[in-house]
């Protein structure tokens, strides 16, 4: 599996120049009196979600995933956040964990670095790579890309995925965006819908992605956030802790693409006195 360094830049450039493009007239949405610090104070979340994903070779699966992270300041201009992550799909449990140290503006930007390790079923993975994210009013751009180790023989591979988000209110989140991983490429659109008027501060998630060899994932699930002030989503995602970028590189596309040939998803055993009957 080979990358070519100039797709992966081409994808970051293509992501930011087109979000730049339309929003180039718009001014920073989180509007102060003065500078804010790049994480607010010590905040995290957790994810869950769950739903099904398809691919060729491979027969169609169900998807669970789950994550949880947690953010906090060092001085005013950096952050840290690390996070804890698996999804299962296609016969394997893929746990990861990963760490951002990052100087951001909630106002404009933030820029940082973003590494980590992956241990599963197909192959164990080292990565690292930079992280960035540019604010334009309701809507950001989102980036990361970098170098990767894979086990199975894939040796050393670039990957690249970016975003395009609008909010087209303070508590609602749309998001387009693709990826190219280790010559896997896929597209993915999203939706965040917070529910703070509940009085829970969570988000109702749906997300739908297509790709390479006939690849497509339906999910939906729910992201909880704690720590810090009552606060929107949208600066949720700039005052506290950045996204969880390990389900957008290390989907269920991506590693169904690294399974060994011939690899099948196991069946669930069947009883032959009780429905349904196996077949001999």
């Amino acid at each position: 599996m080979t990358i070519s360094m100039k797709r992966a830049a081409f994808l970051l450039s293509g992501t930011i120049a087109a979000g730049m493009y339309g929003s180039v007239s718009l001014a920073a949405d989180v509007e102060t009196s003065g500078p804010l610090p790049a994480v607010s104070g010590p905040n995290g979340k957790v994810e869950i979600g769950g739903g099904w994903s398809d691919i060729d070779d491979l027969s169609a699966d169900e998807v669970f995933r789950g994550g949880a992270a947690f953010s906090f300041p060092v001085g005013d201009m950096f952050g840290i956040q690390a996070d804890l992550t698996a999804l299962d799909v296609f016969g394997d449990t893929t746990v990861g964990g990963a760490g951002h140290f990052f100087t951001r503006d909630p106002n404009s930007y933030l820029l940082g670095v973003y590494g980590g390790y992956v241990d599963g079923g197909p192959a164990n993975i080292w990565h690292i790579g930079p992280e960035a994210e540019l604010y334009l009013d309701n809507i950001s751009i989102e980036a990361v890309g970098g170098y990767m180790d894979i086990s199975n023989g894939g040796g050393g591979e670039f990957y690249a995925m970016g975003k395009l988000a609008l909010y087209p209110t303070e508590n609602l989140r749309l998001s387009v965006g693709a990826s190219s991983v280790a010559n896997f490429e896929s597209a993915n659109v999203g939706l965040e819908w917070f529910m703070g008027d509940t009085g829970i501060p969570a988000s109702f998630t749906l997300e739908g992605r297509l790709g390479e060899d006939s690849f497509s994932s339906v999910m939906a699930g729910l992201s909880l956030y704690f720590g810090g002030e009552d606060k929107s989503l949208i600066r949720r995602h700039r005052e506290d802790d950045p996204r969880l970028h390990f389900f957008d590189i290390f989907n269920s596309g991506f590693l169904g693409s690294i399974k060994p040939p011939g690899t099948t998803v196991p069946e669930e055993p069947c009883d032959p006195e009780v429905p349904p009957y196996c077949e001999f």
